[in-house]
Order: structure tokens, then sequence, then C-alpha cells
């Protein structure tokens, strides 16, 4: 592993670094649109779902969800506000911890985050995953091991 430096970045540093985060930008904002087009449904609020969705018993507290999502915890309160007034997830008091709240998937959650995951998983398909053959997907994971931070996933994403 190279030593770090501080130096400018070369032509091609800068054109990894830059097409990662244009990418990833776009990505995002076009998967947000295309979520809250076809299901009425934030990316944020579509995460908050999936957390849930995958947590025991459907329950989490809502600062592990923050950390989870690396959401403020009032950008996650606004966030768990809308799936309350919608009737998507709850909110309770944390068994474990009497300071602590817990958010509760409902099972209007679960069937709109089951209809919401279809969209959004055609949407990554369509936008990125179809656009790499398998050896570009191969050499792409591969990336993300070697930077070290695709090896605990917080999800599994529906696989």
């Amino acid at each position: 592993m190279p030593k770090a430096s501080s130096e400018s970045l070369t032509i091609g540093e800068l054109a990894a670094w830059r097409g990662f985060l244009r990418t990833h930008a776009r990505l995002l904002r076009q998967l947000d649109r295309q979520l809250t087009e076809e299901q009425g449904l934030a990316t944020s609020s579509y995460e908050v779902l999936l957390r849930l969705a995958e947590a025991p018993r459907g329950s989490m507290r809502m600062k592990d969800i923050a950390d989870s999502l690396l959401l403020s915890r009032s950008g996650l309160s606004r966030v768990v506000d809308e799936l309350e007034r919608k009737g998507y997830v709850a909110r309770q008091p944390c068994a474990t911890d009497a300071r602590g709240t817990e958010a509760v998937i409902t099972r209007s959650g679960r069937g709109a985050f089951r209809k919401a995951q279809s969209s959004h998983l055609r949407s990554v398909r369509a936008e990125f995953l179809g656009k790499l053959n398998e050896k570009q997907l191969r050499e792409l994971a591969d990336v993300w091991t070697a930077v070290g931070l695709a090896e605990q996933p917080d999800t599994d994403y529906g696989t």
C-alpha cells in the first residue's frame, strides 16, 4: 500500500476521485427522483424502512439508525416524523434504555417497503449495475474492498 501524501493529485488520481464524487451524487439524485415519483418515498425514508425491515423485531434505536445512515439525530427525526405520518413507522420507548427511543416498522410500512424495494432495485440496476459487465462489477467490488470500506456492509440490500 503506497504511503499517503499531501502532494497535488495526479491527473489519474483527480479523474478517479472526481468521477467517484460525480457518479455518487448523480446516482443518488436520480435514484431519489425515481423512487419519489414511483412510490412517493424519498431515498432517505426508504433507507430507514430498509434498516427496520432487516432488524430483529423490525425495531431499532433511533441513535443506531442515525449512525448507520450517517444522519444527524435531528435529520433522522424529520425522516421518521414523515414515515410516522404515513403510518409506516411507530415510535416507542427503548426497552433497555429509558432515555432512548426505538422506531418500529408497521405492517403498512413493510408493504410500502416491499413496493419501494422493487422500484429501487430496478432503478439501481438500470442506472448503475446494468451499465457494467461482470468483469467490471468484480473489479469495482475489488476496488471497494481495497479501499477497506466495504468489508462490513450495514445491510444486505435485499440480496
